[in-house]
């Protein structure tokens, strides 16, 4: 089974440059290829900021651009960039009827993917209230699969200063929620942090997808977080034999590739 995980999106108002960038260039650029090369991919889920400031305008620029390509059923969640009553007026479907908030459950064949609403307005920082950990327990009680958990916001510190300032407030209010479960969580997806990260949060596996626009830089002590422009990324996820693979694509349009010729007298050297 294959799952696309994008994040980060950042998308402006159309024609405004971020950075000195076009994010809807960049997010068309990740779609021309995921519709190229994984249309086996069972779903695809955006892990957050899906636009730079909530505007109602990005959100219909974001449902035209996702509309023009033949994707994998796609799962939207929000972050701290973005503005959850602009984002149900674009994509009422993405929003529960029952309790309001921007999270879902879907099938993935014998798993369960699991998308939260991490999104607190006013911080940057995210939380999950106690209606949402509600909802979230109920899923994890009725599954009876596995489940691949996606949100914007990870409960944890990963050591870089500023960013630890803008993690999920109430990360052991999640842990109490999951952890009579946790035998049947085989990964959480986060986005958010701009960069490539995996590890394990108090045993459970988890990976974070990097942006579609800008990389932050690795600097551990800084207050504030500068970032690089390079290509844009997304994340292909393999779920075979009981495992769970996370592979980071990142296009190469500025990339010089070296493809060595097989020959007789030189064989392809390993890596």
């Amino acid at each position: 089974m294959k799952i696309i995980q994008l994040s980060d999106l950042h998308l402006t108002l159309p024609g405004v440059e971020l950075r000195g960038l076009d994010p809807e260039r960049r997010l068309r650029d990740c779609l021309v290829d995921i519709e190229a090369c994984h249309r086996d991919a069972v779903a695809m889920v955006v892990s957050g900021d899906l636009t730079e400031a909530g505007d109602p305008l990005a959100y219909r620029l974001l449902r035209d651009v996702l509309s023009d390509y033949r994707l994998p059923p796609t799962y939207l969640a929000i972050g701290n960039h973005d503005d959850r009553r602009n984002f149900a007026r674009a994509f009422p479907l993405s929003v529960d009827d029952e309790t309001g908030f921007a999270h879902c459950s879907f099938s993935l064949g014998d798993h369960l993917g699991l998308v939260l609403d991490t999104w607190e307005a006013g911080t940057h920082a995210g939380r999950l209230c106690s209606r949402r950990l509600a909802w979230l327990h109920g899923q994890l009680e009725s599954a009876a699969r596995p489940v691949l958990v996606f949100a914007h916001h990870a409960p944890f510190k990963i050591g870089l200063k500023r960013l630890d300032q803008m993690i999920l407030d109430n990360g052991d209010e999640l842990w109490s929620t999951i952890d009579p479960f946790r035998d049947r969580i085989r990964h959480l997806f986060f986005g958010h942090m701009h960069r490539t990260l995996s590890g394990n949060w108090r045993g459970v596996p988890f990976s974070v997808a990097p942006s579609t626009v800008h990389h932050g830089l690795l600097e551990f002590d800084s207050d504030r977080i500068r970032s690089a422009i390079v290509d844009p990324f997304y994340s292909v996820i393999l779920v075979q034999d009981g495992n769970v693979i996370v592979h980071t694509k990142q296009l190469v349009e500025h990339w010089t590739i070296y493809d060595p010729k097989p020959s007789a007298a030189a064989p392809v050297p390993a890596l």
